[in-house]
This record gives C-alpha cells, structure tokens and sequence, in this order.
C-alpha cells in the first residue's frame, strides 16, 4: 500500500476493480441465456447492483443469466455484504501472511468499524457469523419453498442458498422473476426471509454481542441498544402503517394472521429489497412513507445502506435535547459523545443533499414522475433495491449516476468524502461569534 494513499481512496478503487471484474465475467457468451443480449452498460449495472448488494435490475435475474451468470451475481453479493477488505485479511490469514496496518485500517473503514484494533479477530467473526446465518436460512428455505427439486437437487441447493445469501446481505436480487410474491402466501418462507434480512440490518457489532451473552453475562452496549430501539421502532411503526392504510386496499379479504405477516414484511424489506406485493400496488403515503424509512436504512457494520439507525436515533434524542434546553444528550443513562452528535447532523445533510441532487438531475434529464424518481434514488443511496418500475426506462446517463448513488451507499457519505479528501493540517483556531438561529 503507498505511503501517500489515503485508505479510501484504495477502498474506492477495489471496489471499482471488483465491479469490473464481475462486468467482464457477466459479458461472457455463458453467462446468459441469449449470448450476446447483454450490454456492457447492463453488465456493469448488474455487477454494481450485486457488489453494492443494492438489488436494482435492468434484466430479468431468473430469466436472462445462465446458472453461471447467477452464480457470478451471488458471489458479488457475498464480496459486497462481508466487504472486500474482509475478505482480502481473511485470504492473509489463512495462508499465514502477514497482515499489515494499512488492510486493519481498509478492514475497519470497509464495516463502518470504530477502531482497527482486534480487527483479525473482528473480521473472523465476521466471516464466521455470516456463513452460519446463511447457511441455517438456506437449509431452512430448502424445506419451505415448494417444488424446490423438480429442476433437480443441484438447482434446488442453488436456489435455496442465492435467495438465504440475498436475503441476509440486504440484496433482494432473486432469481424467481418476481421476487416472492409467488410465496405470498407461504408464511414460513415470508418469516424466514424476515429473520435473515433483519439480522444482515442489526450490524455485526450487534450480531456479535448477542453471541456473546449466551456464554458472558454482559450488558449489551450502548450502541446496541439504540440499534435495537430504533430497528423496533421503524419496523413497529411502519407495518402497523400499512397494516390500517392498506386494511381494506392489498390485504383486503386476507386472513388476519397473513395481514401481519405482509405488513411486517413491507417494513423489513425497507433495508433489502425482497417484495411479497408490488410497490406500485402500495398506497401513496406508504410508498412515501418506505422513502423515510429507506433512507434512515441499515444499522453501522451490517450490509444496509441509509444514514444508519444509530444516526437517525441521535438527531431525534439531539432534537429532544435542545427542544428541552439541554446540552447533553442522554439515553439509557448515557451521554452520546458531541463528536458523534456532530457526525450524525453531518451524515444526514449530506446524503440529503445528494438524493435532492441526483433526482433534480435525473428528472431534468429523463423526464419521469417526481415520486417515481426520488423512490429510486433512496433506494440506490440506502442501497435497497425497492424500485416503482422505471429502472430499465432510464437512459444509459441515468443508469450510470444512479450506479454512482448505488456505490456511494454502498461505501458510506461520509466515509467516501473523509477519506478522499486531504486531511487540514492547520491547526490554529478562529475567533468565536454568535448568530441567530431560527
């Protein structure tokens, strides 16, 4: 690593290579059905979907690529869920090389981590509780999705693993054709799918502590619980939303049982993407709604995109603070650092800024509805994959910016401009002055 590379700046150009890697591995005459039907710019879309694990298509998954194709898509998936630093430590690790503080410092900027020491104990981890996940989802989905072996065993095993890897890597590419609302009414598969995207959202930091309380009597940390308090709280609000919005509109005539289970589930898919009923049949409010909560999106060092929970936790316990007229701001007994209640303030408005941005750029230049376009820019921001149906009606312009959004989600706002940027190195302090406010 150069002396003089800034880390994200190594982190930005892996990723890049990566994606163009598995650009030139979907462009082989195998990898899809029809050799010769794919374009280098839905190549290379597919490829930044899947990598970003973001889940936005321009091609039908199921349809359009051959079992190899599908299984390049599932490795960019897993490279992009774990993080390709990860990755890179582990094949160190395991071939007794040594591990240098410049990969500890990629590793831990790649998960959102707050220090880089520990980190090979931290990326093992990792590792370890992301394949146990997936792969208690996959067999779980081998017994649930009906007729899984009539194309045979081999087909059946793939399909189970690419929808447990999609699903807990916040992807939701699947290779049915249409996501899963032909299981609608399977309420195994529905729960399962559930369970595996809200662990791949809850963060490893969390996923790891909760392992640890099964054999360490320990509290759960402050971050932990603010991710659980605000996960519940999203996920409470938003499928009991839908749940009296959509009472007598898509869950009409329902059993009541499979009218909480659809309701929970459009709230959980706000981090990855998997649909039980089309976002187009959804209400006005709750595909507005679904923006809000996509954006807030994914907890630090899970797979999701957004702002993270943890920050959208801060600004409103910030808010409530200074509405009360206190300078500390408190929860669970704790104060959170103003270094963090800064960083939450400075997360937020940049990613407003670019989703406002991109979609004055994108509707200048497509000519497409207000609601439709500001959907799916949120949806490649927060890295989500939720789409109102325009994704293939845009130009090749609108392709590659959302790309842009899709790998800046995938990254991190602030990471990407932190770690891009010279660090100041002036050291000297200006004069204080007050201003109104408000």
């Amino acid at each position: 690593m150069k002396k003089n590379s800034q880390p994200g700046q190594l982190l930005v150009a892996a990723y890049g290579a990566v994606s163009l890697l598995g650009t030139l591995l979907l462009m082989l005459p195998w990898a899809t059905v029809q050799p010769g039907t794919t374009s280098l710019l839905q190549a290379w879309f597919t490829s930044m979907s899947a990598l970003t694990v973001t889940g936005l298509v321009v091609v039908n998954t199921g349809e359009h690529w051959t079992m190899f194709g599908q299984t390049v898509i599932l490795l960019l998936i897993q490279v992009g869920g774990l993080g390709l630093m990860v990755l890179t430590t582990i094949f160190l690790m395991v071939f007794g090389l040594k591990v240098h503080l410049g990969y500890k410092v990629l590793a831990a900027q790649d998960q959102n981590y707050y220090s880089f020491a520990g980190i090979n104990r931290l990326v093992l981890n990792i590792v370890l509780l992301t394949l146990t996940i997936e792969l208690v989802g996959a067999v779980l989905l081998l017994f649930s999705f009906p007729d899984l072996w009539s194309h045979g065993i081999g087909k059946g095993i793939f399909y189970a693993i690419f929808h447990a890897v999609s699903a807990f890597n916040g992807a939701g590419i699947d290779i049915t054709g249409a996501s899963l609302l032909p299981y609608r009414d399977l309420p195994g598969i529905n729960i399962i799918t559930m369970a595996l995207i809200l662990l791949g959202s809850l963060g490893y930091v969390v996923l790891q502590e909760f392992r640890n309380l099964s054999y360490r009597r320990r509290r759960l940390s402050l971050h932990s619980r603010l991710v659980l308090l605000v996960t519940g709280a999203i996920t409470l609000f938003g499928s009991c939303f839908y749940f009296l919005t959509e009472y007598t509109g898509t869950l009409a005539g329902l059993p009541l049982g499979q009218k909480i289970v659809d309701s929970l589930f459009q709230a959980v898919t706000r981090t990855a993407g998997f649909t039980t009923i089309p976002v187009l049949s959804w209400n006005e409010a709750f595909q507005f709604l679904m923006i809000l909560m996509m954006f807030v999106g994914a907890s630090p060092g899970s797979v999701g995109g957004g702002i993270k929970t943890t920050t959208f936790g801060t600004i409103m316990l910030a808010v409530w603070a200074i509405a009360r007229g206190k300078k500390e701001v408190v929860v669970f007994e704790r104060e959170i650092a103003k270094e963090s209640v800064l960083k939450a303030f400075t997360v937020t408005i940049m990613a407003l800024l670019l989703t406002t941005t991109v979609t004055l750029i994108i509707m200048a230049v497509e000519q497409l509805p207000f609601m439709p376009i500001l959907f799916e820019v949120v949806s490649a921001l927060a890295t989500v994959g939720l789409s109102m149906g325009i994704t293939d009606q845009l130009s090749p312009f609108g392709l590659v910016l959302i790309s842009i959004c899709m790998f800046i989600g995938r990254i991190g706002v602030l990471s990407l401009v932190i770690f891009l940027t010279k660090k100041d190195k002036n050291n000297f302090r200006y004069l204080k002055e007050d201003i109104l406010i408000g």
